[in-house]
């Protein structure tokens, strides 16, 4: 049997539209994975991507069939299928998707952040939606400070990530901030169901504007319950990992110790001791 390599970034995307479909027998191979290129809403429901050397679109990359692929070839009739180089926490693959001549791209809507799932929820701007803090977030010393504390008070509790690992590739003068690379691992975090007007402090906490940390849409595990598409933040530019500063480290474990497992907690603990300080 011939497999594919095939990067989706619409509605093949997990929780999407058409992912039931089509892409519930295929194998993830990322969750977190993207190409050089542009995307825009065709305003029936669905995106079109344009390859370019400048911009970013954000998918997912999966292992499919010939079989499978071959009834998405139908459902994306009219669009152009090619090969493209799809960038992972892991490296670089070469996988299909589908894509619109960028003549016929001049008259739709460009979604600027590139993806698709944070596209929507701008749209849709839900009464309230989960969000799931793995760093200095989950503590709530400077939701106070900041007098936003009011957005936070519904926690759902400590959840687990499958597929990623808490790693400190955020480079600062003082030492490191937390973020999630895509190893195959497992991390722990925090999950609050926040109002949506949370949304601007959070984008501004983290840096979204100014390129720092992009958001991201992850599957979260409380017990039995999996908690889908919520919204956390992925550093952008990683860099060697270096020790965090201690005001920044208090911080992740005051919540740590709140909220996450004691297995967890060691490991965390342990891996920071082992970092460099910068």
């Amino acid at each position: 049997m011939t497999m594919n390599a095939l990067f989706v970034y619409g509605t093949l995307l997990k929780h999407e539209e058409h992912h039931e479909a089509y892409m519930k027998e295929s194998k993830p191979l990322a969750k977190s994975a993207w190409i050089s290129g542009r995307i825009y809403d065709t305003g029936q429901g669905y995106p079109a991507c344009v390859p370019e050397e400048k911009g970013t679109v954000y998918g997912e990359l999966y292992e499919i069939t010939d079989d499978t692929l071959n009834k998405i070839d139908l459902l994306e009739e009219g669009y152009d299928k090619q090969v493209v180089d799809v960038m992972t926490d892991q490296g670089l693959v070469a996988a299909i998707t589908y894509t619109l001549r960028k003549q016929n791209a001049s008259v739709l809507k460009e979604i600027e952040s590139g993806c698709w799932k944070e596209y929507r929820l701008w749209q849709q701007k839900p009464v309230s939606f989960y969000y799931f803090a793995y760093g200095s977030c989950m503590d709530d010393a400077r939701f106070k400070l900041a007098e936003v504390d009011h957005y936070f008070k519904e926690i759902i509790g400590g959840g687990a990530l499958n597929g990623f690992t808490t790693r400190f590739t955020l480079v600062r003068p003082d030492g490191s901030r937390a973020d999630m690379v895509e190893d195959g691992g497992e991390t722990e975090g925090v999950l609050y169901e926040v109002p949506f007007d949370a949304i601007r402090y959070l984008y501004k906490r983290e840096g979204v504007n100014e390129g720092t940390y992009r958001p991201a849409f992850v599957d979260i595990k409380i017990g039995d319950q999996i908690y889908e598409d919520c919204l956390t933040f992925l550093v952008l530019q990683k860099s060697e990992e270096i020790a965090p500063p201690g005001h920044y480290r208090s911080e992740i474990e005051k919540g740590a110790d709140l909220y996450l497992s004691e297995a967890f907690r060691k490991k965390i603990r342990s891996h920071m001791d082992s970092l460099i300080k910068p």
